[in-house]
Parts: C-alpha cells; structure tokens; sequence
C-alpha cells in the first residue's frame, strides 16, 4: 500500500496566463523539493491543449512531466472542447466544466490503485462540479481537496445571468461536498474563509487552510539588483530620470481594482506633480470592456502608463526600481492576490509604501503596520491615502517597510505545503 496525490489543475501545466497557474506551478515547485524522502507519488491531471497552439507552456509541462516521472505517477490529460486555447475558453462554460470532471471521473478509475490511499487536490473553482460525479469514481475511500480560488459572490465575471447560474451551481456543489467525510473544501487565506462561511454557508477548521505564497528561490536573481528609471525605457516606460513612480500590476480583471486606482489618479496627479502612475495589466482575463473602461478613465489624467504585456521582467524590475514610491494592490474581490505576497518580498531594502485593499485577501498578507490600508471603493480616501503615501517622512515610510522583513518567512510556499502535506496525507 502507498500513498497516491493527484492534483487536478486547468493551468499552470500545459499553459501559464493566471493566478491559478501560479499557484499550480508553485505546487509542482514545492513538491520537486519537498519529496525526496517521501514515498508519495504525484500525478496530474490536467486541462490537455494544444502543443502547437500559442498557449502551450513548455517549461510548466516540462516540470510537471519531471515531478510525475520522480515519484512514479502519470500525466493525465483531461478532456473538454476547447482544448485550452485561453483562459477564457476554458470559464466561458459550464458545460465544459462538466466535460473536464466527466473526463476526471474516468482517469481517476482507470489509474487509481483502491489498494492505495488516494488524495485529489482539486486546484480551481471549474473542479467543484467533480463533486456531482464523485460516487461514479470507484475508489470509495479516495479523499478529496476542493480548492477553488474565486466564486461568483465573490468575483463580478461574466454578466448577471452567467453569474446568478454560477452562484446556484457552486452551491449545490459546496452542499455535497459538505455531506461526504471523505471530501472537504480548502480555503486559500483567512478572508476568503469569510467570504466562503458568509456567502456559501461552509465552515472551516485549523487545517482546512493552504495559504497562498511564493517560491521565493524563483525570485532570488532580482531582489539583490536595484534599478534606475533609466533600465525602464527597455519596456517602454520613458518617463525621465528624476521622476517617481506609483505602480500596480495584475491581469486586467475586475478583482483587481484598476478601475478604482484610476478613479483615484484622476484626482491625485494634479497634486503629484513629480509622479507618473504605470499599471501593468495584461489584457488576457476575457475581460475587454473593462479594459476600455481603465482606459476611458485615465484619459481623463496625464502622466500615465498602461502596459498590456504579461512580461514578469516588467513588475520585478519596477519593484526594484530607486524611483518607484508607492506600491498599489487595490484588488477588489481577489482572494489572495500574489500582487500582495511579491510586494512585501520585493520591498526589502526599498523605499516604497505599500497601499492595499482592506476588503479582500491582500490582509492576508500585511497587518496594519507593514502597509497603509484603504477602501478601493471609496476614491476620496484612495486619493488621500496616495497623496499621503508619495508625501510621507522618510523615517516614518521606514518603519512600515521595515516591518515587512519580520513576517514575510509566513510566506515561504514549499513551507506551507509541506505542513499541509504532512497534516492531510503523510
């Protein structure tokens, strides 16, 4: 008898161009790492695309395909109709959704061994629908780890009808979930456990938790450079050399809240003379009309940079830039953004201010002394909070960032898998 982990993931295996493919491929990192002397075999299913298709990621699927052939388990592709062209075919519909749990339910009977024990971490909210076909799966005493990183009370995607159809799908789910001992649901940070108990009606107990965070090895060849406005103009950003920056960066989607920080600058510049605000917000979320929508309400400003480009080289250098001086994460409905988590890591020995969102998962990351909290929906306190962040004392700006190097170890993700590894399976 072994142990057996299969993660089901519609990104971050065979492509790369969100969050959840973020934290899919912090979870193959982690485990490269953490398995050495463990006797856990991992396979992964996953959303099967295209290789010749734009959207294949060869590194994701190279590591990935690493770590099953290490620990003796399978890649498992999943079927559905889209065959991963984008993220947006891939949420466009239910239908698909149902495709890919179908697809699950027999991989899972063809490859899983009843003689093992068997856990499904099932990474992303299309994977809830598995719990209407879970009694299909032959292995009885499988357990099960449902992940879903946003719900439709909690994110604003798609329009009303799509959403209200979401919301009663999820539901159902979370309630069969909720009736099976041998299924549980997972939360990704403290808020989005509150957002779930209020919306959805779950509950959570100590170890129902596997917080978001970052391999911070991946980011080791940046945090020791510094960067002047100069390096910038390689992206574009041609702005002079003395001028300062305020910075937010994340897919263009309405959990971000880039609609509201523009609401804000558009008040804000007139008294920020010196400063220009750049957003770098892909344009790769489905999400058009809100593109626009940023768009319209910064040309109402000036000293303003909008750059559609998913190049991570872009945030890194801009982090580490002398001149950047205020951070944003005004997200609005993001569970735990990883905006939060690479703000604090990138800030160590900079001089920027962090402002963050006190409505959704950014607390997760920073107490009220690492940061300056704010209401993204309320623009008037946005503005001030902005004008107060790029005016404040040097001494007093040195205090909140300092903060930060004392708690950031919270964030060490192979840390966090590892315990949670070792609380729900080993």
């Amino acid at each position: 008898m072994g142990k057996h982990l299969v993660i089901a993931t519609y990104d971050g295996i065979g492509t790369h161009y969100s969050g959840v493919g973020t934290i899919a491929k912090n979870i193959v990192n982690s485990l490269d790492g953490l398995l050495n002397d463990s006797k856990l075999r991992v396979s992964i299913a996953y959303v099967n695309v295209d290789k010749e298709s734009k959207v294949f990621n060869k590194q994701c699927f190279e590591l990935a395909s690493k770590l099953v052939a290490k620990t003796g388990g399978r890649m498992i592709p999943l079927c559905n109709t889209t065959k991963g062209q984008s993220e947006w075919d891939m949420w466009r519909s239910f239908d698909e959704w149902n495709y890919t749990c179908v697809s699950l339910v027999t991989a899972l009977n063809l490859f899983l061994d009843p003689n093992d024990d068997n856990y499904i971490l099932l990474n992303d909210t299309p994977f809830l629908f598995f719990a209407k076909y879970k009694e299909l799966v032959n292995d009885i005493n499988a357990k099960y780890f449902y992940f879903p990183l946003s719900t439709g009370k909690n994110h604003a995607f798609g329009n009303q009808e799509w959403r209200n159809n979401r919301i009663k799908a999820e539901q159902k789910c979370f309630d069969l979930v909720s009736k099976d001992n041998n299924s549980k649901v997972i939360a990704l940070g403290e808020k989005f456990a509150e957002r779930l108990s209020d919306d959805y009606g779950l509950s959570f107990g100590k170890n129902d938790f596997l917080q978001n965070g970052l391999c911070f090895d991946k980011y080791s060849d940046y945090l020791d450079k510094k960067f002047t406005n100069e390096d910038l103009k390689k992206f574009g950003i041609d702005i002079g050399k003395d001028k300062k920056l305020i910075f937010a960066w994340g897919r263009c989607s309405i959990a971000k809240g880039f609609k509201e920080l523009a609401l804000a600058w558009v008040k804000a510049h007139k008294k920020l003379v010196n400063h220009y605000l750049i957003l770098q917000m892909p344009n790769n979320s489905g999400e058009l009309d809100y593109f626009k929508e940023v768009q319209a309400i910064l040309a109402e400003s000036s000293r303003y940079m909008i750059i559609d480009d998913f190049n991570p080289e872009i945030w890194k250098t801009v982090l580490r830039t002398q001149n950047t001086d205020v951070v944003c994460i005004p997200s609005t409905m993001d569970p735990f953004p990883h905006t939060s988590i690479e703000a604090k890591l990138f800030s160590r020995d900079m001089d920027y201010v962090i402002i963050i969102s006190d409505v959704d998962g950014a607390v997760d990351a920073f107490s009220d002394k690492e940061s300056i909290y704010v209401d993204p929906r309320n623009t008037e306190l946005v503005v001030g909070k902005i004008i107060e962040a790029a005016t404040m004392e040097y001494g007093k700006k040195r205090e909140i960032i300092d903060k930060n190097k004392e708690t950031i170890d919270k964030f060490n993700f192979p840390k966090i898998l590892e315990n949670f590894i070792k609380v729900n399976i080993l």
